[in-house]
């Protein structure tokens, strides 16, 4: 946001002065980070027709995970705004886990008539169907945090899930020794309709299946509702399996992390994402690595591509992959200060 005027932007477009050097500056940075062309953001101010791009995403008040993702979309929605241009939002949300609550919200975003959609697609198969009913209309989408395959999707945003269990296979092994046991942790998921989930344990699995040491992987799909059955269950998955390394395959390491600790406090955790409660683990040393998907990112990047490709009829390339960060309580601070993540950072 560069905290100024429409009419501000206006002038600072065309070149028609009466703007503090400073204002001209943030107006200046904020247009190279959207990647916006001024010329056509000049021609795109005065049209009339107003785009509607709709969200379909996992309740952001229901996972925090999904409230990042949503900040997302708010973020690439104000910059827009900012310049004048015409776009405005609708949001859908279903439930986690919930594949008649996905199917209901799919039911009314196509009732809007969107002129693009922004997917988070978490179920496959009303996936699917939702993709071909978008494309019978010409109606572009992005997917975001997970890929299902299709010839119609505008681009992917997200990482490479078999990569990224990869990499948490990898941060798992350090230090083993002959024949011991990995778990995967799998907390309030249904891993049957979870794509995302399902790559990330083959890609976690293929790394430790190439050591020599000949270590066995197992995986347990757990509840959190029921915190009393929750610290049963991962004392006797513990006591059975004797685990150097747990990895949770969702940001919901936080859940797990204190429990496992109490148990037993040399066993490594890795999570995923940079959550205000996963963020609190890694300082207090619950939690070992975590592993950013930057859901911010992710949702705000794939808003930016629909509204140029409406606007501006850009083309973008059909996939992004962000990196894997790994992150650890030594460069915590610093990637939360870069990444204005850490609301307590005072610059």
């Amino acid at each position: 946001m560069a905290g100024v005027s429409e009419g501000t932007v206006d002038r600072i477009i065309h070149n028609r002065g009466n703007v503090s050097a400073e204002a001209t500056e943030r107006v200046k940075h904020v247009l190279n980070s959207i990647n916006y062309n001024p010329n056509l953001i000049a021609r795109t101010l005065g049209k009339s027709k107003q785009y509607l791009i709709a969200t379909l995403l996992p309740d952001p008040q229901a996972d925090p995970y999904w409230k990042q993702s949503f900040d997302g979309v708010h973020e690439a929605i104000e910059q827009l705004q900012q310049f004048g241009l015409s776009i405005k939002t609708e949001n859908f949300f279903y439930e986690l886990n919930n594949r008649n609550s996905f199917v209901e919200a799919v039911r009314k975003n196509i009732r809007t008539q969107p002129d693009g959609v922004l997917i988070a697609p978490l179920f496959y198969s009303p996936s699917i169907s939702f993709f071909n009913e978008l494309a019978s209309k010409k109606t572009p989408f992005v997917l975001i945090n997970t890929k299902i395959p299709s010839t119609n999707t505008l681009a992917f945003i997200g990482q490479d899930l078999l990569q990224s269990g990869r990499l948490g296979g990898q941060l798992a092994s350090f230090g083993l020794s002959k024949n011991q046991n990995l778990i995967i942790l799998h907390i309030d998921e249904d891993l049957q309709n979870a794509i995302h989930l399902q790559e990330k344990e083959i890609g976690f699995r293929e790394f430790i299946a190439r050591d020599v040491n000949k270590h066995q992987v197992f995986s347990f799909a757990l509840r959190s509702t029921d915190s009393q059955q929750l610290k049963i269950d991962l004392e006797t998955i513990i006591r059975q399996h004797n685990p150097p390394s747990i990895f949770v395959s969702t940001s919901k390491g936080f859940k797990v992390a204190e429990m496992i600790k109490q148990f037993n406090p040399t066993i490594k955790i890795i999570s995923y994402d940079l959550i205000p409660a996963n963020v609190e683990c890694l300082r207090n040393g619950t939690l070992d690595f975590i592993i950013n998907q930057n859901p911010t990112k992710q949702a705000k990047l794939g808003m930016q591509i629909l509204a140029n490709h409406l606007l501006f009829n850009r083309k973008f390339q059909p996939q992004y992959l962000f990196p894997l960060d790994v992150i650890t309580s030594e460069n915590l601070p610093t990637y939360l200060f870069h990444s204005g993540q850490d609301s307590s950072v005072i610059v």
